[in-house]
C-alpha cells in the first residue's frame, strides 16, 4: 500500500501578484515564474456559504493565521480519496500517521472536478514547500501567485469582486500543467470567523481539496520545507491488509471489521453480501441520529431480517451517492421501517456494470454474467470480446477487453485501475494486454 494521498482543485491562476515584505524569507513578484497574462485566470472556488460580514469589514477574514509549532515531518506523504473523503498524511521515516476530512469538487457528468493524479508522472502531484513561503497582502488589489503560500485572502468572483476566502489560511499549491495548479486550502463556510470557517465534509468545490481551518495549519507546519508526493485517487485508500482508510471517529457507513470499529453510541457493523466488507450502521425503528461531517441518515427494513431496521444514508450530491460506498446501490424509493415515509437511500446491491460485484447473473444488466472471483465472497459482472468493450459515463470505471482463461476463442471484459484500491474483494490490479494482441497494455481488475 502506497501511503501517499490524492489531493486535487483545480484552480487557475490568478490575474496578478503581490505579497508583503514581513518575514525575512518570504518571496517577491520577482521570484515567481508566472504563466503567460492571457492564461492568468482564476476559477470559482464552488459552492459555499457567502459572505458574512459586511466587505469593508472583513475583520478576521483578512488576519493571517498563525502556523502551529509542530515537530516537522522527516519524509512526508500525502494520500488523497476522493471516495473517501480524506486526507491521509503520513511520515515515511517516523510514526507520525494522521487522516484528515476533506471537501474535494463536486460532480460534472458523475465525476468529482478534483482530478486524481493517475495520469501524472509516478502517479503524483507534488506540494512544493521546498520553495519560499509567501505571505498575502490584506490589500485585495494585490493578490499574488506562488507554489507556497503561507497565508492568502483572496479570490475574484464572477462579478469582479474580491472576497477574501481563504481568510488567512495556507494554500498548497500542487505542481501541474503550466497555466494551472491545483491545490489543499482551508474551509470556504463561515470564512469571516476568528479561526478561518467550518468545513462542510462533502463534494462542495470547484475541484480545491478543502480541510478544516485547524488541519490546513496542521498540515502545513509538519509539511513545511519539503517538497511532498501528493497522490489522488478516486478509490478509499485502503491498509495492506485491505481495510479502508478513514477518521478515528467513525458514523453510518464507515468501513468496518467488527462492532467495535463503529466507535459511536449503538454502533454495530453489518457485511454487505456483495462487497464482503463491513459497514457501521446501527438499530433503529423510526429515525437515526445524524453526525456534523457526515451524510444525512434514515431508517430501513434490514433486507437480511425485515423484523428489524437499521441505520443507512440519504444519497445526495454533497457526500457523492451511494456508488461510492463498497457493495451499496442507490435505491430511489425505500420505505422507512415504519412504513409512514420513503425516501432514497443507500442499501446493498449491484449496479451491474462491468466489474459490479453480483451474487449471480440477475444483479448483472444487458445480458453480462456474473463471474466468479479468486476467494471473493461475490462474482464481478463481465460479458465476452473480441477486441474491446463499451464504457459507460456517469464515474463507471473504464474497460479493457483481456484473454479468458477459460476460453481461447473470445476475451472477457474487465474493469479498469489504477491501484488495488479501485479493485473488488477477490480481484487485483494487474497490467493486461488487449485480448489476442501484445499491445496496448492497460491496468485491469483481474477476477482469477
Amino acid at each position: 500500500m502506497s501511503p501517499f494521498l490524492r489531493c486535487s482543485v483545480v484552480f487557475l491562476i490568478a490575474t496578478s501578484l503581490g505579497c508583503a515584505a514581513e518575514p525575512a524569507d518570504t518571496i517577491s513578484v520577482g521570484d515567481l515564474a508566472l504563466p503567460d497574462e492571457a492564461d492568468q485566470v482564476e476559477l470559482p472556488v464552488g459552492d459555499f456559504d457567502g459572505e458574512k460580514s459586511d466587505s469593508s469589514t472583513w475583520g478576521a477574514a483578512t488576519t493571517c493565521k498563525p502556523i502551529p509549532v509542530v515537530e516537522p515531518l522527516v519524509d512526508p506523504a500525502i494520500t488523497i480519496s476522493l471516495d473517501g473523503l480524506t486526507l491521509h498524511l503520513v511520515d515515511r521515516a517516523g510514526t507520525y500517521d494522521r487522516v484528515f476530512p476533506i471537501g474535494p469538487g463536486g460532480f460534472e457528468n458523475g465525476v468529482s472536478l478534483t482530478p486524481t493524479s493517475e495520469n501524472r508522472p509516478d502517479g503524483l502531484f507534488w506540494a512544493r514547500l521546498d520553495r519560499p513561503a509567501a505571505i498575502a497582502s490584506s490589500d485585495p488589489s494585490k493578490p499574488f501567485w506562488a507554489w507556497n503560500e503561507q497565508c492568502r485572502f483572496w479570490w475574484t468572483d464572477e462579478t469582479g469582486k474580491k472576497i477574501p476566502v481563504f481568510a488567512g489560511l495556507p494554500f498548497i499549491r500542487l505542481e501541474g500543467p503550466s497555466v494551472a495548479a491545483y491545490g489543499i486550502h482551508g474551509p470556504i463556510d463561515n470564512f469571516t470567523a476568528p479561526n478561518g470557517g467550518v468545513l462542510r465534509r462533502g463534494f462542495v468545490s470547484h475541484g480545491c481539496i478543502r480541510t478544516a481551518a485547524a488541519d490546513i495549519l496542521e498540515v502545513y507546519g509538519r509539511i513545511a520545507g519539503k517538497k511532498v508526493p501528493v497522490r489522488i485517487q478516486k478509490a478509499v485508500e485502503k491498509t495492506d491488509a485491505g481495510a479502508g482508510i478513514d477518521l478515528p471517529a467513525r458514523f453510518v457507513m464507515s468501513e468496518c471489521a467488527a462492532d467495535a470499529d463503529c466507535n459511536f453510541p449503538g454502533g454495530l457493523c453489518k457485511v454487505s453480501p456483495y462487497s464482503g466488507r463491513g459497514f457501521c450502521t446501527r438499530a433503529c425503528t423510526t429515525t437515526c441520529p445524524d453526525k456534523t461531517g457526515f451524510a444525512t441518515t434514515f431508517c430501513i427494513k434490514d433486507p437480511a431480517d425485515a423484523t428489524k431496521g437499521f441505520c443507512t444514508v440519504k444519497p445526495s450530491p454533497l457526500n457523492g451517492g451511494c456508488r461510492r460506498f463498497d457493495g451499496l446501490i442507490e435505491a430511489t424509493s425505500v420505505p422507512r421501517f415504519d412504513g409512514l415515509k420513503t425516501s432514497p437511500a443507500c442499501i446493498p446491491g449491484s449496479e451491474g456494470w462491468i466489474g459490479d460485484r453480483c451474487l449471480s447473473s440477475v444483479d448483472c444488466l444487458g445480458g453480462r454474467i456474473c463471474r466468479p472471483t479468486d476467494g471473493g465472497p461475490a462474482g464481478i459482472c463481465t460479458t465476452p470480446c473480441l477486441s474491446s468493450c463499451a464504457d459507460q459515463a456517469g464515474g463507471y470505471a473504464p474497460t479493457f477487453c483481456i484473454a479468458d482463461p477459460d476460453a481461447t476463442t473470445s476475451g472477457i471484459c474487465t474493469a479498469r485501475c489504477s491501484t488495488n484500491d479501485d479493485c473488488a474483494v477477490g480481484t487485483t490490479c494487474e497490467a493486461e494486454p488487449r485480448f489476442g494482441k501484445t499491445t496496448p497494455i492497460r491496468s485491469v481488475c483481474l477476477p482469477y
